[in-house]
């Protein structure tokens, strides 16, 4: 162990800091905002309990959410322990219900010879699902697949805080129950005679209800019988081996004597049982964990101040530690992110504790309120203009807005005026130029003669066609004359003023040729084909 440097590091810790390093024995809980060091104490505490105590490092269990944060943690923890770090267990929650399939498999009956399924494939098993006429409300008449991505991700959510379908059951008797204490009839008034109105909204919650169970059921039983499981199943199934093998959890308990988890306000509730399944075993069990109550607004991807609570509940043992220095920001920027974030409740609240800035004297929060959004961009990318010409480096400026899909906008609008830009998140595929121009091909491949798929094409860069020809073509075009026939037709394309006519005669020859193609050859082939332009530079052969 380096211990010089992990001497050095304590030293420089404040002493809520150094009490969640030092407390080693026992369920602590320790709430760190942004900027409070949160992992550094992690990656302290492992190497001060093997300072401390003769436990091996194949006896610490570390659990995260990304492999990235494992990788910073396990790279953090060398710098005190040395090449020991990589003896330390430290996993994704994920990651460590594949280190237990592969170490136990005859715990995971459901998972070994199994593979994940694909999104096509739950698409497929869904829509079969839905295919069932007992199903009414989830099948609506206009369109039978429309709450097929809803299904998708609702039975994810379910099986993320281990709902299975018989506590659905459960849940959906309770609901029924409430219905029967709800009165039904008005019985007085402008409405006497009809429903009540919270009578029908209950009573339509319980009917899709019963429904999604019966697609759950169906969906968990398609799975089973081609051998597939989901992403999600691998927790759940993780939790019901500990549950149900009394040697695997006996085995894992003696191992790990002590357990860290990061983030914890995002861990859901099949994690949680992971957690408590392997800690159970003591009463006074050695479990740690660390999260931000500030990220845990809304139970968003499983974040919840409930995690908290019943962290507390489950373990009443637990010190509670409480990190309120800040070394990121300034007083100005923390009280204001804390004004955002208050809650009303009086337990939660405890929970949701203001920083103080021990390190950034000075800071600024500026507000302005706009017309339209389309002002609030120009205003934003006139002010980063401003900022970078004064000479801010690039790097010093962030934005941050709601949705991917902001981002690729604002990214694309700072383009236009030469501002450097580096895009944290994408926008969706489906949605983007080239992806459109690819489908457009393949439509105009695959469709008996289609007018819009033509049209559609007709646009694409790729044709080399000048933009006085494109508006000759489709100014020709009417109800007599098709753009297949004006396509086709070298003397109809010279008559209306086509410049670049054998490019335009193309089109349709591109068209031919592949549909030609598409019967006998690979649909990767006839794509490439096109996407290499191969017919449209005049070759017209196949690579």
């Amino acid at each position: 162990m380096k211990e010089a440097n992990f001497k050095a590091e304590l030293a420089k810790l404040n002493p809520e800091q150094r009490q969640a390093v030092e407390t080693i024995e026992g369920p602590v809980m320790v709430i760190a905002g942004p900027g409070t060091g949160k992992t550094q104490i992690l990656t302290l505490r492992i190497a001060n309990i093997l300072l401390q105590t003769d436990m091996q490092p194949e006896n610490i269990l570390a659990l995260t959410f990304t492999e990235s944060g494992a990788k910073a943690m396990r790279e953090r923890l060398k710098r005190y322990v040395g090449t020991v770090a990589y003896r330390v267990p430290i996993y994704t929650f994920h990651g460590f219900a594949q280190h237990l399939i592969s170490t136990y498999p005859e715990a995971f009956s459901r998972i070994i010879g199994g593979r994940p399924a694909t999104d096509i494939e739950k698409v497929d098993l869904m829509e079969s699902i839905l295919n069932n006429n007992e199903i009414k409300i989830l099948r609506p008449m206009g369109d039978k697949t429309y709450y097929v991505p809803s299904l998708i991700r609702i039975i994810s959510s379910l099986k993320q805080e281990y709902i299975k379908p018989d506590d659905l059951v459960e849940i959906i008797a309770k609901q029924e129950q409430n219905l029967l204490s709800i009165e039904k009839i008005h019985q007085k008034g402008a409405h006497k005679g009809k429903v009540r109105g919270e009578y029908v909204k209950q009573e339509k919650v319980v009917a899709k209800n019963r429904e999604l169970l019966f697609v759950y059921k169906q969906y968990e039983q398609l799975l089973k019988d081609k051998r597939i499981y989901d992403f999600d199943d691998m927790i759940i199934e993780t939790v019901q081996a500990l549950k149900s093998n009394s040697d695997l959890l006996l085995d894992l308990q003696e191992t790990y004597q002590y357990v860290l988890a990061d983030e914890h306000q995002d861990v859901n509730g099949s994690q949680n049982k992971i957690l408590e399944y392997l800690t159970n075993f003591h009463e006074s069990p050695n479990i740690f964990v660390v999260g931000d109550e500030k990220q845990a607004i809304f139970r968003f991807q499983g974040a919840s101040l409930e995690n908290f609570l019943y962290f507390m509940d489950l373990f009443p043992t637990t010190t509670k530690i409480v990190l309120t220095e800040n070394y990121r920001s300034g007083q100005t920027i923390l009280d204001a992110a804390h004004s955002l974030v208050r809650v009303e409740d009086d337990l939660l609240s405890s929970m949701r504790v203001p920083l103080e800035a021990s390190l950034v004297k000075e800071s600024l929060v500026c507000r302005r309120d706009f017309s339209h959004e389309a002002v609030e961009d120009d205003w934003l990318v006139k002010a980063i203009g401003e900022k970078l010409s004064n000479g801010t480096k690039p790097e010093e400026i962030a934005v941050i807005v709601r949705t991917n899909r902001e981002v690729e906008l604002l990214a694309e609008r700072l383009q236009q005026k030469n501002i450097p830009v580096f895009a944290s998140a994408d926008g969706d595929i489906l949605d983007h130029p080239i992806t459109e121009s690819v489908q457009a091909l393949i439509d105009f491949v695959l469709s008996d003669v289609s007018e819009e798929a033509i049209f559609k094409v007709l646009h694409g860069a790729y044709w080399g066609l000048p933009t006085s020809d494109l508006i000759r073509i489709a100014s020709a075009r009417s109800f007599e004359r098709s753009l297949t026939s004006i396509l086709t037709d070298r003397q109809v394309l010279t008559e209306i003023g086509v410049v670049e006519v054998d490019k335009a005669l193309t089109i349709m020859t591109v068209q031919s040729k592949a549909r030609e193609m598409e019967v006998y050859a690979a649909p990767h082939r006839v794509f490439r084909i096109l996407a290499r332009g191969q017919w449209i530079l005049g070759t017209c052969h196949e690579v």
